[in-house]
């Protein structure tokens, strides 16, 4: 009960994002799963399992509207279950697909809703009250993220047992193979991220990515240091030209 009610709270914070926080990413995967692990107490698997769904979710964009999963409602609940069950991150995926659509398809219905009874709104527009629309959308947003807070909470509170059961039921065979599925995923999240943002002038970047790791053993640390000295460095040098123009 304690651990689905923070967990809860957890979901209400990271929908503030983009409402009362600003556009601070704190409803991302890496955010709310490694939350998610310091709550149950397990914040290194929290932390690992969080940053492999990010790796897996990296390339995942919003357009017109359109939800395919909310990452976090899935971050959530498949961290959860991959700490609960003691499985790895071959777990938290299978139940974070599931939750993220269940979760998206609840944020759009309590969207679609809202669409028709922000129609108040128009009659206080047009008499000039600005601070009742305020309050209005005030109010909406809290509801809100409540609302996708309950979601969560209900999900850990009725379906852990549940589920927790469906998992440890699963053949060890298949178990492994999910495992194997898993670790394509992040590589599948980097080429949707490269199909949105590829570039034919990003291609000798590309390369020297590749070999800086394959062939010096630079760790990612390293190498996402020398991509920013790289990026500044030609950030500088385009200033300049503008400059001189």
């Amino acid at each position: 009960m304690t651990t689905a009610l923070l967990l809860g709270l957890v979901c209400f914070l990271g929908y503030c994002d983009g409402k009362f926080l600003g556009v601070s990413m704190l409803d991302r995967p890496i955010i709310m799963g490694s939350l998610t692990g310091l709550v149950m107490g397990d914040f290194h698997t929290g932390l690992v399992v969080a940053g492999t769904m990010e790796l897996a979710w990296m390339g995942l964009l919003y357009y017109a509207g359109t939800v395919p999963a909310d990452v976090t409602v899935g971050s959530i609940v498949g961290t959860y279950f991959a700490i609960a069950t003691g499985h790895g991150f071959e777990v938290a995926i299978t139940i974070a697909l599931p939750a993220g659509i269940l979760g998206a398809y609840v944020g759009t219905t309590f969207n679609t809703i809202g669409s028709y009874v922000m129609h108040v709104c128009d009659k206080w527009a047009a008499a000039g009250e600005i601070d009742k629309i305020n309050r209005f959308h005030l109010i909406y947003g809290i509801l809100k993220c409540l609302f996708m807070g309950l979601v969560v909470f209900l999900t850990i509170l009725l379906g852990a047992d549940a589920i927790s059961s469906l998992i440890n039921a699963i053949p060890e065979n298949i178990m492994k193979g999910m495992s194997i599925a898993s670790d394509l995923l992040p590589a599948v999240g980097f080429g949707m991220l490269l199909n949105i943002m590829w570039d034919k002038r990003f291609i000798p970047l590309y390369f020297v990515g590749f070999v800086v790791s394959a062939y010096l053993g630079l760790d990612i640390m390293a190498i996402t240091v020398v991509a920013l000295c790289m990026a500044l460095f030609k950030m500088y040098t385009s200033q300049e030209e503008t400059a001189n123009e």
